[in-house]
């Protein structure tokens, strides 16, 4: 019953409307309690009936047995774990309440008792009613508080303490539970909440008369009667935007996906059209591309998505936790959910064709221009209005998508990621918490490719190196336009350590942006915004210092590659100067620094820091009395009331305007004091504000003598004690005036944040491009900066199908050989039409897995515009690459090692081309000697016959040689066989019953795999050892499959 839907009628004193309309059960935090709180209020009714007249099988509404419940699935979780139903949002519920229906049903809880009759509560309960399945956090104060019966969830969960309020209701007094904890902890429960558990949280904030969210310890909303309050954020794994936990190196994608129609492709066979469009909504990037059903897992291997939006149509289907072929879906949708079930994405859904409820006045509809027509248009309204119900007010914009053509792109498939560990790798001892949910998994990112090769230094930088190496260009122009200026700043070695330097401590400029975008956004990120484009211009300045340098000193240079490629990345910058001085001319530095400072100790501690740098002389000779210590503390606090007002008076005539007249009214105070103190010989006399008295003078008890008969001064608090307090009345006034005045300028203030802030966003355009471009630096330093530190070379690339390396090596194990002060064994690779097919056979751990993986890499380096690891490389384009590396089962899809092994090289052989670069690995090993053969003689004949690409075949089968014609011709000759096959293979090297391997390639065939080299090598008993020499050697000799006690016995005569 989990995922079944339920109406819940209660009778509550003869009234049988529904409490709750229309819920889904399991993961409502009100469905149990609420009904068992509510019927406890209701008549009681009493029926008898025999055990034996109750029916063998439970039966529905209609009087017909019930089907039986399908298959367990993760993403439903027990009633017993009270956890949330991640995979369908309360916003897509068909039954949304109207208003009168809404209070209505806070009515009838109300009069049932189960929640007390105040605003708040009515806020709470109507929300509840919203978002019955998710975490509803609402903003109390200083607080985050959760009420009823999800407080016991959540006190449960983050195991905080649950405490219980009284209230009477229908004089009968009741309790309710509640639960809580500081503003300042969000992030920290977020993380908790979201990221490893997996729920959907919903933050109801506060808000202040201007409609900004209050702040926390300042009086900005009002001190009496109701607080506005509306929900804020719905936060869910994929809209998660600028949690201060969130790992910037990764992108976190929002991911669409919209079916389209099936079509017929040139095979005959069926393929279903589906369009996605992704986005990071912190960064503001948005991709659409059109792909199919077929190449759906490799597409989200590739985005790695936080999470899945797909069309509401779908919803009762996904909630049929079954999946069974239904007819009245095609199969590619049950497909797609089985995939989904199976990479345990977090699902939701959204309706393309209509705004999401809301709730509230203040939001804009989204920018939907009008009903999408196709799928391309399904999958961004699908997206916009998911992003629309979780950010809401802090919605950002989304710029026109770039749009993906496959063609454009490397395709490399989920399992040839995997297999040749670009992010990530399977490896025992790796163990890393990774996902949504945080749970223990062997996955690893150390020695991968990007663990390896990443340089870079800035976050943004990094992400598009993950972005490059998944999907490398297939554009000669554009992989030589990249590697021209890795080559220019391979070749400038100061020039590259110095911009390297410089970018280390620029900001992440895109988060910013779109921070404005959603009206969100600090002082402190807008002074950095000016502060990163000044950094870009010094880079742009240092850059071309250095090329008037050159060019100085040798006029050849001007026209070098490396000269013309800087000069047009110089001018490829958009000018922002005029941007970055109005920042400079409108905010005051030292205030926006002393903000983003920690915050000051308690009186009388040391302040951060101040032990490094001050001598215990220094601090014993510079003692303060009690009385120099108090004007410090007043200092420091005139100090910081000043430094709130950031933006400078200057930045428009209004701000101008308020902080002449609050000048004005701080000289008035200024002369009131230094009258009274004069007029009563007062000199400690001062005017303060204060928590306890209000606005007040302050004096000595020594002085309050003399202003005993004063009848301006009316003396307040006790009369003991060394400090005398007073009220005075135009000290009250003016007090007040100068309290109006802060307000106005803070108002002000808030305005002309709002502006600079809007100056910046209409710069965004601009902005995104020369991140884009600082970017591209990062990354082409960083392949320069390898091919510096590792001896990497240039590569050619081409249109050809012919693939030249010269010692190639493998990036990932040189680097581990290394650290052990061991080298790699490089080995040369030669494909042209003639011989595009390489059979290599060798030992067992003799290094031809390690080639076949390194030819990949090497491939994909160099299309993604980096040097690679050789001597010399020629590459014709490779427009996919494919592999069929190591043993692993899918028990999840019910595939067998060796299934999993067939169903890799069916997508193999169905999708690669001409031009395509494939790497196998032991095909049909998993089965039969003969059974094996044949389906590794097989897929090389499809190879040859029907596809002609660029393989390389690593085997442990030497008789697929004969079956290819290679070997003696009947006059002693050698022949290679079919055309387009070489054979090559590596060997063991032996002397006096020691053996290493060789590692280097030869050609011809190794008949010999040396397994039980291997196997003393990873420490098998001597006595299995001497068994298995035995029994080899018995095989080879007779070619007989005999039982051990016939071989020990032949053995032994």
């Amino acid at each position: 019953m989990s995922l079944v839907r339920v109406r819940q009628c209660i009778r509550l004193g003869g009234n049988s409307k529904p409490i709750l309309k229309s819920l889904i059960c399991g993961k409502s935090f009100s469905t149990t309690d609420t009904i068992r709180k509510a019927a406890s209020r209701s008549e009681k009714i009493t029926t008898s009936f025999n055990l034996s007249d109750l029916p063998t099988r439970a039966l529905g509404d209609d009087g017909q047995p019930l089907p039986p419940l399908g298959k367990w699935r993760e993403d439903v979780v027990s009633h017993a774990k009270m956890d949330n139903l991640q995979n369908a949002l309360p916003h897509l519920d068909t039954a949304v309440l109207s208003p009168a229906e809404e209070q209505a049903e806070v009515d009838r809880a109300i009069a049932a008792g189960i929640i007390p009759s105040s605003d708040l509560s009515r806020e709470v309960y109507t929300n509840w009613l919203r978002f019955p399945d998710c975490i509803l956090l609402t903003r109390v104060g200083k607080f985050y508080e959760s009420y009823f019966e999800p407080a016991r969830q959540l006190s449960s969960i983050l195991n905080i303490k649950l405490a219980q309020k009284s209230y009477k209701g229908k004089d009968i007094e009741r309790k309710f539970p509640f639960a809580g904890f500081p503003v300042a902890a969000l992030d920290k429960y977020l993380k908790i909440l979201v990221q490893e558990l997996g729920h959907t949280v919903v933050i109801v904030e506060e808000y202040d008369e201007e409609g900004s969210i209050a702040y926390v310890g300042k009086k900005l909303t009002a001190a009496t009667g109701p607080k506005e309050r509306r929900v804020y954020r719905v936060v869910t794994p994929g809209t998660m935007v600028d949690e201060g936990w969130l790992d910037g190196n990764e992108s976190r994608y929002l991911l669409a996906i919209s079916l389209g129609r099936d079509n017929i492709d040139l095979d005959g066979k069926k393929s279903t059209k589906m369009t996605l469009a992704y986005t990071d909504a912190s960064t503001g990037e948005f991709f659409t591309k059109d792909t199919t059903l077929a190449n759906m897992e490799d597409e989200l291997a590739r985005i790695a998505p936080r999470e899945v939006v797909l069309d509401r149509s779908l919803l009762s289907l996904w909630q049929d936790n079954t999946i069974r072929p239904n007819p009245n879906i095609g199969i590619a949708t049950t497909d797609l959910f089985n995939l989904l079930q199976v990479l345990g994405v977090h699902v939701s859904f959204a309706d393309p064709y209509q705004s999401p409820p809301l709730w509230s006045s203040n939001i804009l509809p989204s920018d939907i221009p009008s009903r999408p027509r196709n799928t391309e248009g399904i999958a961004i309204a699908l997206l916009r209005h998911h992003l629309q119900y979780a950010l809401r007010e802090s919605m950002p914009t989304l710029t026109q998508p770039s749009r993906q053509v496959s063609e454009a792109q490397v395709q490399i498939d989920a399992a040839t990621l995997q297999a040749l560990e670009i992010r990530h790798a399977l490896r025992p001892g790796g163990l890393v918490a990774i996902g949504e949910r945080q749970t223990i998994s062997p996955v690893s990112s150390r020695g991968t490719l990007l663990s390896v090769i990443s340089k870079t230094v800035t976050q943004s930088g990094h992400r598009l190196l993950i972005r490059t190496l998944t999907s490398p260009s297939t554009s000669l122009e554009i992989i030589n336009s990249r590697l021209a200026l890795v080559q220019a700043f391979h070749d400038r070695e100061d020039l590259r350590a110095e911009l390297r330097d410089v970018l280390r401590g620029i900001e992440d400029v895109m988060r910013i942006v779109q921070r404005f975008r959603g009206q969100r956004g600090s002082n402190r990120d807008i002074w950095d915004v000016g502060v990163w484009i000044r950094t870009v211009e010094g880079i742009l300045n240092r850059i071309k210092g250095e090329l008037a340098y050159e060019i100085q000193n040798d006029t050849d240079r001007a026209g070098s590659e490396g000269v013309l490629r800087l000069q047009e990345l110089i001018g490829e910058f958009q000018p922002l100067g005029d941007l970055a001085k109005k920042i400079e001319d409108s905010i005051d530095e030292n205030a926006i620094m002393w903000s983003s400072a920690p915050e000051e100790s308690e009186d009388g501690d040391e302040d951060p820091g101040e032990a490094m740098i001050a001598n215990e002389g220094d601090r014993a000779s510079s003692k303060e009395t009690k009385e120099s210590k108090k004007d410090r503390i007043d200092r420091e606090k005139q100090e910081k009331e000043d430094r709130q007002w950031w933006i400078l008076s200057t930045f428009s005539k209004e701000l101008q305007a308020v902080h002449e007249e609050l000048a004005t009214l701080k000289r008035e105070k200024e002369k009131l004091q230094s009258e009274l103190a004069k007029r009563y010989a007062t000199p400690n006399l001062k005017l303060l504000k204060g928590m306890r008295y209000g606005y007040h003078v302050q004096m000595t008890s020594s002085e309050a003598s003399k202003v005993e008969k004063a009848r301006s001064l009316e003396r307040i608090g006790g009369t003991s004690g060394k400090i005398a307090y007073f009220a005075h009345g135009p000290w009250s006034a003016l007090g007040a005036k100068t309290e109006i005045a802060m307000e106005t300028l803070s108002i002000a203030q808030r305005r002309a944040e709002r502006d600079l802030r809007n100056m910046i966003t209409e710069q965004a355009d601009k902005i995104q491009k020369n991140a884009e471009l600082v970017d591209e630096i990062d990354l082409t330093m960083s392949f320069a900066q390898n091919a510096k530190e590792m001896g990497w070379v240039r590569p050619e690339l081409d249109d050809s199908n012919d693939l030249d390396i010269i010692a190639g090596r493998h990036p990932s194990i040189e680097s581990s050989l290394l650290q052990s002060s061991r080298t790699f064994t490089p080995n040369d690779t030669h494909m042209n039409s003639s011989s595009h097919l390489h059979i290599i056979t060798g030992p067992n751990q003799g290094g031809k897995s390690t080639l076949l993986r390194q030819t990949a890499v090497i491939a994909i380096l160099a299309q993604s515009g980096s040097f690679v690891p050789a001597e010399k490389a020629r590459i014709g384009i490779v427009d996919k690459v494919f592999s069929r590396i190591g043993a692993r089962d899918d028990l999840w899809r019910d595939r067998s090692t060796f299934m999993l092994e067939m169903v890799e090289t069916a997508a193999i052989l169905k999708n690669a081309t001409r031009k395509s670069l494939v790497i196998m690995d032991e095909i049909g090993r998993g089965t039969t000697l003969q059974a094996g053969v044949s389906i590794a003689y097989s897929t090389l004949d499809y190879i040859l016959k029907r596809i002609g690409c660029r393989t390389m075949f690593a085997t442990h089968y030497h008789e697929l040689g004969r079956m290819l014609a290679y070997g003696d011709d009947r006059n002693g000759r050698e022949e290679m066989g079919r055309k387009g096959v070489e054979y090559w293979c590596t060997d063991v090297d032996e002397v006096d019953q020691a053996f290493s391997y060789s590692y280097k390639l030869k050609p011809g065939i190794n008949h010999q795999s040396h397994a039980i080299k291997a196997a003393r090598l990873a420490g098998m008993p001597e006595s299995f050892l001497q068994t298995a020499e035995d029994t080899l050697k018995h095989v080879q000799k007779t070619g007989r499959f005999d039982p051990p006690s016939t071989v020990s016995q032949l053995k032994n005569t």
